[in-house]
């Protein structure tokens, strides 16, 4: 089985790489640098610094389930990719996340991957309805600026200059299955420290 790109890749290649896939889907490396955990301030921190599906995490702290939408794919052979916006409050909600995937199919069986490339429901909550077992790592921490299309993506965003994300691979049944890049919504609203 192959293993996912970001195994024998920096942070940063990977990032290039992913982005290359959606050149013109408003997400640019430009806009993004590395910040190590312990400068992810609250209440970015709750959302991000954690093992943690971001589906489970962004329904607990919008207290409601979330809803995908697919900007961009790119699909050959067991090779997919999105880049995505999860909303809250309905499928034209506010966005509470954009971010890119990419998924090597053949680390799961054929009516997940059905339903993944189907993209009607966001892939945390798959994985966890078909019982996949998964293991999340954090690769880095990013620190967004929000000028120009990253903002843009997120709607009104001129009460805040950056917003905060990750890179992360969900191993599935122990086989590095999927790269992420999750950015957290700037109009993220505050919350409690745990």
């Amino acid at each position: 089985m192959p293993t996912a790109r970001i195994s024998g890749m920096t942070a940063g290649d990977w990032l290039d790489d992913v982005l290359g896939l959606f050149p013109d889907g408003g997400l640019t490396r430009d806009a993004m640098t590395m910040v190590d955990a312990g400068n992810v301030p609250e209440p970015y921190r709750s959302l991000l610094v954690h093992r943690h599906h971001m589906t489970v995490t962004l329904e607990d702290y919008h207290e409601g389930p979330v809803y995908l939408d697919v900007l961009a794919t790119r699909h050959q052979d067991d090779d997919y990719a999105r880049q995505l916006l999860l909303r809250s409050d309905g499928p034209q909600g506010p966005v509470v996340m954009a971010g890119a995937m990419r998924f090597l199919l053949g680390s799961v069986d054929e009516p997940l991957r059905r339903a993944i490339v189907t993209a009607r429901v966001p892939l945390g909550r798959l994985l966890i309805e078909n019982n996949v077992l998964r293991r999340i790592e954090t690769r880095a921490f990013l620190k967004v600026s929000l000028r120009g299309s990253v903002g843009e993506l997120f709607g009104d965003t001129t009460d805040r200059d950056f917003t905060y994300g990750r890179i992360a691979v969900i191993y599935c049944d122990g086989e590095a299955a999927v790269e992420l890049l999750e950015i957290v919504s700037p109009g993220t609203r505050t919350c409690e420290e745990p």
